[in-house]
Parts: C-alpha cells; sequence; structure tokens
C-alpha cells in the first residue's frame, strides 16, 4: 500500500526508572483515526488521492529484568492511497503498515534515551511480522455493520 505520510509527533514519552523485577508490560495500542483535519483557509484537506487517517500509539512498556519503563503516546498522519473506505475495512496487514513507522520511532527513542540514562542501550524488538488482530471493539463495529 503505497502511502503519503506526515511527520511522527511525540506528544509524550516518558523514562522512569524501575525495579528489575518489576511486573512484565508490555502496552502498544494501535490506534487509527479519521481526523477533522483543516488546511490554512480552514477547508477540509483535499482526500482525492485517497483517506486522511491518524495513526496514534499509546504505549507503556517494562521488559524482563529491565531497569526502566517507559511509556508515552506518539502518532502520525498518513494518506493511504487510493483508500476510500471505512477504517473499520483496513485489513490487519494494512494497520502494520501504517503503524509500523510509528512503533520503529518507540523502539529508537527507547534504544537512544537508555543508551544515554543507563550507558547502554535497550532493544525493543516489536517485529513488523507480528500477527495484529483487531480488539473486540473492532469486531462489534464490524458485526454491526455487517447486519446492517
Amino acid at each position: 500500500m503505497k502511502t503519503n505520510k506526515g511527520v511522527v509527533n511525540v506528544q509524550s514519552f516518558h523514562y522512569d526508572v524501575e525495579s528489575p523485577s518489576a511486573d512484565v508490560k508490555t502496552e502498544l495500542n494501535i490506534n487509527i483515526e479519521h481526523p477533522d483535519l483543516k488546511d490554512e483557509k480552514g477547508d477540509p484537506l483535499n482526500e482525492d488521492e485517497g483517506k486522511i487517517l491518524q495513526v496514534v500509539v499509546p504505549f507503556e512498556i517494562h521488559t524482563e529484568n529491565a531497569p526502566f519503563k517507559v511509556s508515552g503516546l506518539i502518532g502520525q498522519v498518513v494518506q493511504p492511497i487510493g483508500f476510500h473506505g471505512e477504517i473499520e475495512d483496513l485489513q490487519a496487514k494494512d494497520v502494520q503498515q501504517l503503524s509500523r513507522p510509528v512503533v520503529e520511532y518507540i523502539e529508537t527513542l527507547t534504544y537512544q534515551v537508555t543508551s544515554v540514562a543507563l550507558n547502554r542501550g535497550f532493544s525493543l524488538n516489536f517485529t513488523k511480522d507480528v500477527d495484529i488482530k483487531p480488539n473486540d471493539a473492532m469486531n462489534d463495529l464490524r458485526k454491526k455493520e455487517d447486519n446492517k
């Protein structure tokens, strides 16, 4: 899927010292929205090439035996070329492709911050081959649409 991409936007990124024995937590929630974006004149942005979407990823991560945890909210505006459907029409592989730059940003920021804070960079590896499945809310929405 070809896409036009905006810059990755870090709304928040928190690094906190954490006990290595604390509970492991890997919450990475990929949300895709259709924002009501306007141009400088106040007109809606042109979506002739495709629907403009916003990928937003809130996260909270504490890996096993790590002396830190990271959390935050990072996003990016994307425009999948030729896609004019509804968000729930996106296939799992499309969601994965659209969200991958944001996930890579989380990985990179974590490595860079830990290399400064701990004199050793920690790598988070959220593989691009992971199988992303819709959550319950998305499944419910699809069922409602199918029943119409």
